[in-house]
């Protein structure tokens, strides 16, 4: 399975211990002036409700296992639109080899100058995550308004640097930590964040920097994330972003575009199966 290929694209992205009572985490000592945990998730989630929509130019640049060397991307641009519809473009000197348009878990792939298509209407699997997973991870790993104050707590508090990191709980079968988000407020947005298997082992490693309001809304220039089970790491650096802007209704119809891809004449490959435009297509 060929994890490198597909992050590639998509970038064109032990239980500590608890005192229980009942269902509830209880909360930690914490020096004075700490916030509430209710009132950062509420923060965080004003933020998500407000951002509808972005486009986004950069720099994608990408680590891979069965590459040595960092690819680089100059010319990506991105269309997001909440909660997890992912439009990429990838260009290199001016041309389109890349576009990608992943809604719900359904995703395409089309490789224009290759005239080919990787076409799935449910998200895959990789060793540790899916394709679902990673977009989620790159722009929305929870839904704040969803989360419980029963299930998470501040855990530490920096006043100097305005700085709380937040443990989100699961409690089933067992209470396990399963995602430690450090953020920086307040208005509150999120500055890392790590997601935990139930043996504490790290699934994704998310760094968000360089934030910017417009609109009251508040959004991140730069975005790091590494898989470690996948041996996988790609950066995001956009030079501008827009948001709140009208979008295509149809870039994000998967359905729609492999039909027109098969119209065209491209051929239908398994890039999982290892058909299509190698590791090595990418470092031309």
């Amino acid at each position: 399975m060929r994890i490198a290929v597909v992050i590639v694209l998509l970038a064109l992205l032990s239980p500590l211990g608890c005192a229980r009572l009942g269902a509830r985490i209880e909360p930690l000592p914490l020096p004075q002036g700490a916030p509430a945990v209710r009132d950062v998730l509420s923060s965080l989630a004003r933020n998500d409700a407000a951002l509808r929509t972005f486009r986004a130019t950069g720099t994608a640049m990408i680590k891979a296992p069965e590459v040595e060397s960092v690819q680089v991307s100059r010319e990506s641009v991105l269309h997001y639109r909440y909660p997890n519809q992912l439009y990429v473009i990838g260009r290199r000197y001016g041309t389109r080899f890349i576009e990608l348009v992943h809604a719900d878990d359904a995703f395409i792939i089309e490789f224009p100058t290759r005239r080919e298509y990787c076409h799935r209407v449910t998200e895959e699997r990789f060793e540790t995550v899916t394709t679902a997973d990673i977009v989620r991870e790159m722009f929305r790993p929870e839904v704040w308004s969803d989360l419980s104050p029963r299930d998470t707590r501040i855990a530490a508090y920096d006043e100097a640097t305005q700085s709380a990191t937040i443990e989100i709980w699961a409690m089933k079968p067992v209470p396990w930590l399963r995602r430690i988000v450090v953020v920086q407020g307040a208005p509150w947005v999120v500055l890392e964040s790590k997601r935990l298997d139930q043996n504490g082992g790290l699934i994704a490693h998310t760094i968000k920097s360089n934030y910017h309001e417009l609109d009251q809304v508040r959004y991140p220039g730069e975005i790091e994330c590494s898989f470690p089970g996948e041996a996988a790491w790609m950066r995001f650096v956009m030079r501008r972003v827009d948001v709140n802007i009208p979008l295509d209704e149809g870039v994000f119809d998967v359905d729609a575009r492999a039909a027109a891809a098969a119209r065209r004449g491209f051929t239908r490959v398994n890039i999982f199966a290892g058909e299509g435009p190698g590791v090595e297509a990418f470092a031309e």
